[in-house]
């Protein structure tokens, strides 16, 4: 299985080094620098295409056009896709907004920031495959004097981020008298887990970190593919967990489709390539 991972704050260490990541995980480590650059990656690895549905309503036969992506031809197939973490991604975009306005977020900038990372995370979470995104988390004091862990994102993407992924793990450790660190993830809502969520229904409340796992109960409920949020301070496994990736044996699913022209890729930044996405 081919997992291509974007370290984009150096968490990739807690895994060993770039060479012992490539062979475990089949693919170089990729780490764009800006927000930029990040796109421009992108768009030298998928390009954008459509997809024609035909729907039978009654007896009428509807016809779906669907925009997809799909790897460009000379790319090796890529299974899983990890963003470590999208909290720094948000950032990189953000220290834009602050430079172009001066060092400061102007009103209207939070607003660019809302879109832009909404349609970033529209774009990602329709690539085909695996998606795991990666996040930090926060707390956050509710008026009634309760607390609950938000992702740490600014602006107000991290009160709906969670729409987008099948399945929302919260990371957290156990600590055992006597006994090794437990890493665990929660996957069901609480009060604390605000956002914690599990399409499937299959995840026990608290369970190992381990994906082997989650890609099972995805198979089992038939998606193509997985889309999965881990909110996690830093220290609970966000980044370690991947390596139960290796051992999964997961194929992304290939379907035809026809190329379409577009003049930017998801994250909103100009490629210079022929087809763009």
């Amino acid at each position: 299985m081919n997992i291509l991972l974007f370290d984009l704050e150096n968490g990739s260490k807690s895994l060993g080094n770039r060479d012992t990541i490539q062979k475990q995980f089949g693919l170089p480590v990729l780490s764009p620098g800006t927000f930029e650059d990040f796109g421009i990656v992108f768009g030298q690895i998928y390009e954008e295409c459509g997809e024609e549905h035909t729907v039978m309503l009654g007896k009428r036969e509807i016809k779906e056009f669907r925009k997809t992506q799909k790897l460009v031809d000379d790319i090796p197939p890529i299974d899983v896709l990890v963003i470590d973490t999208f909290s720094e991604l948000s950032k990189k975009y953000q220290r834009n907004l602050t430079r172009d306005d001066g060092g400061t977020m102007k009103i209207s900038s939070w607003g660019k920031l809302k879109n832009k990372l909404d349609g970033l995370l529209e774009y990602l979470t329709k690539l085909p495959g695996t998606i795991i995104c990666n996040c930090h988390s926060k707390i956050q004091t509710m008026d009634t004097g309760g607390n609950k862990i938000l992702p740490y994102i600014d602006g107000s993407t991290k009160e709906d981020i969670s729409k987008w992924f099948d399945f929302v793990l919260y990371a957290g450790t156990v600590n055992k008298h006597n006994a090794a660190t437990e890493y665990v993830w929660h996957t069901q809502h609480t009060s604390l887990h605000d956002h914690a969520k599990d399409r499937t229904q299959l995840l026990e409340s608290v369970m190992p970190q381990d994906y082997q796992l989650i890609l099972n109960a995805a198979t089992k409920r038939g998606y193509e593919g997985a889309k999965i949020l881990v909110i996690g301070s830093p220290g609970t496994g966000k980044t370690y967990s991947l390596r139960t990736l290796a051992n999964t044996p997961v194929k992304t699913t290939k379907t035809k489709t026809v190329p379409v022209t577009a003049s930017t890729n998801g994250a909103g930044t100009e490629i210079p390539t022929t087809t763009t996405v």
